[in-house]
């Protein structure tokens, strides 16, 4: 087995670790400015590599929870300034945390996501101090082109958030009839415009929370504050009592209407939305495409291609700026995109049904996540591109 492949393997196994044994619920992170962020992290990460080359790392768990929350102390600083940078850590960072939660740690491939980690903090550290590298906000803002995409991409998330209360309208009746597979049918058709406009509707934290928080977040599936999307997968997939569903169908419609509402009122910027696409391919990728996002309803090719279709929504309403700055990129990120839909259509059906994703093979599990992983490395380019 060489490296590459090892590395996602070891991609592949956050989803054992993320469904089996559960996410530890921590206390809320204290932010840190950006330089202060890094050089804390890549304290750890050389702390770590001696002891990776002493083939003997103390509590590798503990270590594995400290470089996730120093990264989440100041990567939405990063997210918006250094996408390309941020794409970089998540990359090697997410498989390095998987791999230190395995019963037995492989060091070899450890240590080299650590050193390739170490390499891209050092980089974002060097741009941080030459000041050199981020996307110049007040260039996209001022193009007249992106403003006009702007206005086109503000009416198609108004148009998916009304599917979304429509969808959701007919998860609630098909629950409130008592019919499971019908109800299990609107549960995916009503996660297809929220997952398509992900970028905006994560800027709405306290509902996005109530509606789609996954039971990581929380005790257990029983959890009184477990609420929205995936309780009710839970209940419909796993217990497939409809009944026990009602009252958490009937609730998030209610918060999907005040999404809704939230979503008509808003004004998205053309950074909004350019920076957003690749931190959510950049999510599917390497989060998604281990299936726990969807662990219960199988559901994974579906929400990863509203993703992509939100993506090329995004792409194709800036594509003609962007090739006139960059023609290569242009025609990488064309590619990418034609080579993913061409994967997701061969692995599950277009439409209602689905084919549950644990249940394909994983060397098509792992295809898709290369294509995945090429389409977002192109796409996190575009920010920095279109600043220029």
């Amino acid at each position: 087995m060489n490296k590459h492949q090892k590395l996602i393997i070891l991609a592949a196994a956050t989803t054992l670790i993320l469904a089996g044994c559960g996410k530890t619920v921590s206390t809320e992170l204290t932010k840190v400015p950006l330089k202060e962020g890094s050089a804390a992290l890549l304290s750890s990460i050389e702390q770590l590599k001696g002891q990776l080359d002493a083939n003997k790392v103390k509590d590798p768990k503990k270590q594995s929870t400290l470089l996730e929350d120093q990264w989440a102390s100041f990567e939405d600083e990063v997210k918006p300034k250094f996408p390309e940078l941020y794409f970089k850590v998540e990359k090697f960072l997410t498989p390095l945390e998987a791999g230190l939660k395995q019963d037995k740690l492989d060091y070899a491939t450890l240590t080299a996501l650590n050193n390739n980690l170490k390499a891209a903090i050092t980089e974002l550290s060097t741009s941080l101090s030459n000041n050199k590298g981020a996307v110049n906000k007040d260039v996209i803002t001022a193009s007249k082109e992106l403003q006009a995409a702007a206005i086109a991409y503000n009416k198609y998330v108004q148009e998916q958030g009304k599917q979304l209360v429509a969808g959701l309208e007919q998860l609630d009746a098909a629950v409130k009839s008592g019919d499971l597979k019908k109800a299990q049918v609107s549960y995916g058709q009503s996660r297809m415009p929220y997952e398509r406009i992900e970028p905006i509707i994560e800027t709405f934290s306290e509902l996005d929370g109530v509606m789609d928080a996954r039971v990581d977040d929380f005790k257990n599936e029983n959890d009184p504050d477990f609420t929205g999307y995936h309780r009710i997968e839970y209940l419909l997939f796993v217990k497939k009592n409809v009944k026990e569903a009602e009252s958490f169908s009937t609730r998030l419609l209610e918060d999907g209407k005040k999404m809704q509402q939230a979503i008509a009122a808003t004004s998205i910027e053309p950074i909004d939305f350019i920076a957003g696409v690749g931190e959510l391919m950049e999510e599917a990728q390497s989060k998604k495409i281990t299936g726990e996002e969807e662990r219960w309803s199988g559901a994974t090719v579906p929400v990863i291609r509203a993703n992509v279709e939100g993506a090329q929504a995004i792409y194709e309403l800036i594509k003609s700026e962007l090739k006139k700055k960059d023609p290569a990129l242009d025609e990488k990120i064309s590619k990418s995109l034609a080579a993913v839909i061409e994967t997701m259509n061969t692995l599950s059906p277009v439409g209602a049904v689905w084919n549950d994703f644990g249940k394909i093979e994983q060397a098509k599990q792992k295809d898709l996540k290369n294509k995945l992983e090429t389409f977002a490395e192109s796409l996190v380019k575009m920010p920095g591109t279109l600043s220029k």
